[in-house]
């Protein structure tokens, strides 16, 4: 039970992570959010393994570690790059089959859930995706592109991935895990920033919401690290994976955003898949 708790509460908070994201990002710049949050990430994260005190990854964690830094850029760069010329409606879906990836991971490991839980990680799944989907004002009939698609399946394995990695460094440290991830990831962007120096625009009512997504993004990876220690991967990366849904329910509270239909029959399915796997 405690690792259930623990999935929806990185789910929680990467969703709520990636609301804020999205308001700074239009208030400021997508390259401030993405470097100060990144900053925020790698002080806190560094204080934790300070405070802890425990001993450093073992060669295998710190591979695994490094990896899902990598992992991290990858999904972050291809997931922004597909929206940058397609829609939500089409590019969110498709990133979202992502957590099939650490499913069949766990599966082939021998993982075994009971029917009860995997019949609810079916409807999770299948509501996450429909939760995903954003009605655009410039939707009609959009035909995805063939490049959209591509990039869109790039993000959804680098993201896929980067659930098993943190999974597999978590089983030495998820701490330490993190940071490193969380290390490699902030010096592959301050490197791409330093090349391209956009500006930042940066605010100073902006700049504790931005670090609020600092601490929330690794808080989730954390919180996921950990609950993949104390239950199966399959079952919580699929509970993880339901950030779209707190995403699109915050934006429906604060911005009062209307969700579309296929959207509300998601967000219920998501919830009715989590009873289901919380009562198995």
């Amino acid at each position: 039970m405690l690792a259930i708790l623990l999935s929806l509460l990185a789910g929680l908070s990467i969703g709520t992570g990636d609301f804020l994201a999205g308001t700074q990002a239009r208030r400021t710049s997508l390259w401030a959010v993405i470097i100060v949050s990144q900053i925020t990430g790698f002080v806190w994260t560094l204080a934790v393994v300070a405070i802890r005190g425990t001993s450093f990854l073992p060669p295998a964690g710190l591979l695994a570690a490094l990896l899902a830094g990598l992992t991290a850029v990858v999904g972050i760069a291809a997931s922004y790059g597909a929206l940058s010329i397609s829609v939500m409606s089409i590019v969110g879906p498709i990133q979202a089959t992502g957590v099939a990836i650490p499913v069949l991971w766990g599966l082939a490991l021998g993982e075994r859930p009971g029917v009860l839980q995997a019949v609810g990680m079916g409807i999770a799944f299948a509501g996450v995706v429909l939760a995903a989907r954003e009605k655009s004002a410039g939707e009609r009939h959009v035909a995805p592109g063939r490049k959209a698609v591509l990039i869109s399946l790039l993000a959804a394995v680098a993201i896929g991935f980067n659930y098993v990695c943190y999974a597999y460094a978590a089983r030495y440290d998820p701490w330490w895990g993190v940071f490193v991830a969380r290390a490699t990831s902030i010096s592959i962007f301050l490197v791409a920033f330093a090349a391209v120096r956009p500006r930042l625009r940066l605010t100073a009512a902006a700049v504790l919401p931005i670090m609020a997504i600092g601490v929330l993004d690794t808080g989730s990876n954390g919180l996921f690290s950990v609950a993949s220690t104390l239950g199966y991967l399959s079952v919580v990366s699929v509970l993880s994976a339901v950030y779209p849904v707190f995403t699109v329910i915050l934006a429906h509270l604060f911005f009062h955003e209307r969700l579309s239909r296929p959207q509300q029959i998601g967000v219920a399915a998501a919830l009715a898949g989590v009873g289901m796997i919380a009562a198995g």
